[in-house]
């Protein structure tokens, strides 16, 4: 049984098709990367997965069930989770807090009881608290859970929104070039956040340039070339692949 199953899906914007008939799978439990320059349509098909574009023609599933269009509100109650090439924090709230945003599906949201605070909110507030502390932990910002999320580094903003994005319990969580701007350092600590998402049981689909990156963690690779899919496969096959060295890879160390 596949986790997510796109079916020929194109978008066109004007006279621009940025996606053009693009069929894959994405099995549970992987990680799955989409790779190609800039303008090949990686964050347009992200767009399309998450609800914010809706494609022109084909069909998208998750776990069989059909999301094509659905709002992206949505598709996070159904296990759909993301991140964005530019930050996207609450600088002047704690990091904490900036994570407890993420976790507002599994709070009680019913209007009366948290007016008067019956013990059924604050006991799911301090159960919320808890599991985004132990977030933080784990994606190595342990340090930081009551700082300011404006006066915290870049690389560790980039964890931060992998911790919020979690905070919701996904199923599949989609990255958007995590390892972008980041030093060699910080690049190794998201390389290692996102293997341990992966073990945890979270299938990671990730947009990244970083071919180091991708080679070295990836199951799977989906190579797209101006929107449509160039070559598919595991890291071994991709790399071997003479269009995609050509068009894209070069020499990977």
């Amino acid at each position: 049984m596949t986790l997510l199953r796109v079916e020929g899906v194109s978008i066109q914007f004007g006279g621009v098709q940025a996606i053009q008939d693009l069929d894959f799978v994405i099995n549970p439990g992987t990680i799955h990367s989409i790779i190609g320059p800039n303008g090949a349509g990686k964050t347009t098909l992200l767009n399309m997965i998450t609800g914010i574009y809706a494609p022109s023609t084909g069909a998208i599933y998750l776990d069989d069930v059909p999301i094509t269009g659905r709002r992206p509100h949505d598709l996070a109650r159904l296990g759909l989770a993301r991140t964005f090439q530019n930050l996207q924090i609450m600088r002047t709230m704690t990091a904490l807090d900036n994570v407890m945003v993420g976790r507002h599906l599994h709070l009680n949201r019913n209007l009366l009881s948290c007016l008067l605070r019956l013990p059924s909110v604050t006991r799911g507030d301090r159960q919320a608290r808890k599991r985004c502390v132990e977030l933080m932990e784990s994606v190595g910002l342990g340090g930081y859970i009551d700082a300011e999320a404006g006066a915290m580094p870049y690389g560790a903003l980039k964890r931060l929104e992998i911790a919020r994005a979690l905070a919701a319990e996904p199923k599949l969580l989609l990255l958007d070039e995590p390892a972008a701007g980041l030093n060699a350092t910080e690049t190794k600590e998201i390389d290692e956040v996102i293997v341990k998402v992966a073990r945890s049981g979270v299938t990671v689909v990730l947009v990244e340039h970083d071919m180091k990156l991708v080679m070295g963690i990836s199951d799977h690779i989906l190579v797209l070339d101006y929107g449509r899919k160039l070559a598919e496969g595991t890291p071994e096959a991709v790399r071997a692949n003479p269009a995609v060295v050509a068009a894209y890879l070069g020499a990977v160390g």
